[in-house]
């Protein structure tokens, strides 16, 4: 049995959650960005939709937003191209062609960060809270580049 590294295996060939720890740097930063601009959103919402529904329909709303694009372009794809490996993969170009298990990793994540974050602002919504939450939101989701740039250890 031959084992292709993360690295080397197709995008839509995926299928381990660990897989996702190898996208490009620039690719993980987009993710993290999204993600980060969300929170300063959902920081400013806060305040103004204190109605118990209001967390879910605003997850609702940035689900549909980050997923619209991927039906759009797998809808009219007319990239006939191979399937880059996981290392060449460009944010722009290759986002509609993961498989449909990383779409449901990436809005759990998504969903997990409104939904605790909307949870902690109610409870103090300060600036210093906002600092704490997009802090700890970075450097969760940015992890994987952190880590790449500490030498393996062999133990």
């Amino acid at each position: 049995m031959h084992i292709i590294k993360s690295t080397d295996k197709p995008i839509d060939r995926m299928d381990r959650l660990a897989d996702m720890a190898h996208f490009p740097a620039l690719v993980n930063a987009g993710a993290t960005a999204n993600i980060l601009v969300t929170l300063l959103i959902t920081w400013r919402l806060v305040p103004h939709y204190p109605q118990t529904y209001a967390p879910v329909a605003w997850t609702a709303i940035v689900l549909l937003v980050n997923l619209s694009p991927v039906v759009l372009l797998r809808a009219v794809s007319f990239n006939k191209s191979p399937t880059p490996p996981l290392r060449n993969m460009s944010f722009f170009q290759d986002q509609h062609r993961f498989s449909d298990w990383v779409y449901l990793a990436a809005s759990a994540n998504m969903a997990f960060w409104i939904l605790v974050s909307w949870s902690i602002f109610t409870i103090s919504y300060t600036p210093a809270t906002l600092a704490v939450v997009l802090a700890v939101a970075f450097f969760v989701t940015f992890s994987p580049v952190l880590l790449r740039s500490f030498p393996a250890q062999n133990n």
